[in-house]
């Protein structure tokens, strides 16, 4: 079917399709991040508006002092911010654990109490009735009957507020969902609104729920949509235009590149071709297919990268490890100076991983890899090698020092205190390490390693969390019954 088109179509076409592409995905993140941006101020200027009023509020909860939450002046400190629709105050008093609810409602225009009973509703009445009888008594002097007139105000205000409450709880409906949320912000694009949820200071807690009207962020939301669609009609259309250029000259003979591309992509080197030079169609596309071919052999470095790092940990992964642990045994032997192996296995990973989740377990492997890294020297190398299993290669000259990095792993490890339900409470490190000296050159890379692996089912067997060290320093091989005994040094 490819066959029926033109060179000059199937360039438009496919240069066409990877324009679309690129100008979409751009257009996507152009818009995700504008829109973050946008929804972070919001959320900014809200939470400014609130935060003024958190230290009085609070101190009004810890007391109990529903005047204070409801006065005037936090009526009208409340309706001043403009966009604030709802606010519900719920919290718990610091000296007798009473709750306090308040709620404020733009169109009401009111603020009240939630949390009004029937027996307190009952003895605010008695109240006021047992202060209207008193001040009818005939015998009562001026100050007195002045002081009952002001306590009967007061009477008949708190009754008042009570039963304001009482019936503004009961007929209030929200036009929204009034819910928990997880996060400090929440955006509801269905009813035009963002929430905001902020804990009090006090000491019991408790938390202010705020609705905030952002039909203005939503509509700025359209306002983008329109701006990146322009943007990209502009940029498809200069692309259309480049395009028809660009394929209407890329008609020539391809015969050289085409063998040239028969190459491992990784040999391949359009540069030292002349048609690179050249200023006709050939040319062009020689540069294009050099730059391909950079950015190709730059992609596959970035893969090989990859293939050797573990994505967890961002140490070496196995594949590097299977690569250079054996070269550098060489190296090491070669150059005179002593090769140290340590492997490290995390105690009872299996339990934690049952018991705390894997993304625990993945978080606890990070920390650890972390701790390797820093006790590592510049020139050691450090590998992830399985699950829980890590191994560290170093070239060394005393065994000192390698217990010293040994020991350091195994006890920063410990210090870190994340919480285990093991024997040891914490998470710990089991260590095998061994050094071998450049005298044995009857070793091979593996049974060094074999032998540092077992060093470690040693330490586990012995309870864990310890380095089990050894060091060979002469002719042997390690775990066999006939080996020199008195060349090997343990670190228990």
């Amino acid at each position: 079917m490819l066959n029926r088109f033109t060179i000059n179509q199937l360039l438009f076409v496919s240069h066409l399709m990877l324009v679309v592409i690129l100008i979409a995905g751009m257009s996507y993140s152009r818009y995700q991040s504008e829109w973050t941006t946008r929804v972070n101020h919001e959320a900014a200027l809200i939470e400014r508006a609130i935060l003024p009023m958190m230290r009085e509020v609070s101190s009004a909860v810890a007391g109990r002092n529903y005047a204070a939450l409801t006065m005037p002046s936090q009526k009208e400190s409340l309706t001043n911010i403009e966009a604030l629709l709802f606010l519900d105050i719920q919290g718990t008093s610091d000296y007798k654990d009473n709750k306090v609810c308040v709620r404020y409602f733009r169109e009401r225009g009111e603020i009240w109490r939630t949390d009004v009973s029937s027996e307190e509703l009952s003895i605010a009445r008695q109240r006021r009735k047992d202060l209207a009888i008193n001040l009818q008594r005939h015998n009562l002097n001026d100050v007195t009957k002045r002081k009952l007139t002001f306590l009967l105000k007061k009477a008949d205000d708190d009754l008042a507020a009570l039963e304001l409450g009482v019936a503004r709880t009961s007929e209030f409906s929200a036009p929204w969902p009034l819910k928990p949320q997880s996060g400090k912000y929440e955006l509801l694009p269905e009813y035009g609104i963002v929430t905001l949820q902020l804990p009090l200071f006090n000491k019991n807690g408790g938390n202010i729920y705020a609705v905030f009207d952002a039909s203005n962020l939503f509509s700025l939301k359209h306002e983008i949509y329109l701006t990146i669609a322009i943007e990209a009609v502009i940029a498809l259309m200069v692309s259309l235009l480049l395009i028809v250029g660009v394929t209407h000259w890329l008609v020539a003979p391809l015969r050289t590149l085409a063998e040239q591309m028969d190459k491992d992509i990784e040999q391949l080197n359009i540069a030292a071709l002349d048609e690179i030079n050249r200023s006709d169609e050939i040319g062009t596309l020689a540069r294009g297919l050099h730059r391909l071919t950079r950015k190709t052999q730059s992609q596959l470095k970035l893969l090989k990268h990859l293939s050797d790092t573990d994505a967890l940990t961002g140490l070496s992964g196995r594949h590097n490890y299977e690569n250079r642990a054996e070269a550098l045994f060489n190296t090491t032997r070669n150059q005179g100076a002593s090769f140290g192996v340590i492997v490290c296995d995390i105690d009872f990973f299996k339990l934690y991983n049952d018991t705390f989740g894997h993304g625990k377990g993945d978080e606890v492997i990070k920390k650890i890899a972390d701790v390797l890294l820093s006790a590592t020297r510049n020139n050691d190398l450090c590998f992830r090698i399985g699950g829980e299993e890590f191994v560290v290669l170093l070239k060394v000259y005393e065994a000192e020092s390698l217990i010293r990095i040994a020991e350091r792993m195994r006890s920063e490890v410990e210090e870190m205190g994340i919480h285990h339900v093991s024997e040891h409470g914490a998470v710990t490190l089991s260590v095998g390490a061994v050094m071998v000296s450049p005298r044995a050159t009857s070793l091979s890379y593996q049974d060094v390693f074999d032998f540092a692996d077992k060093q470690l089912y040693v330490a586990k067997r012995a309870g864990r969390n310890r380095v089990i060290f050894k060091e060979i320093d002469k002719q042997q091989t390690p775990g066999k019954e006939h080996c020199d005994k008195q060349a090997i040094k343990t670190l228990d």
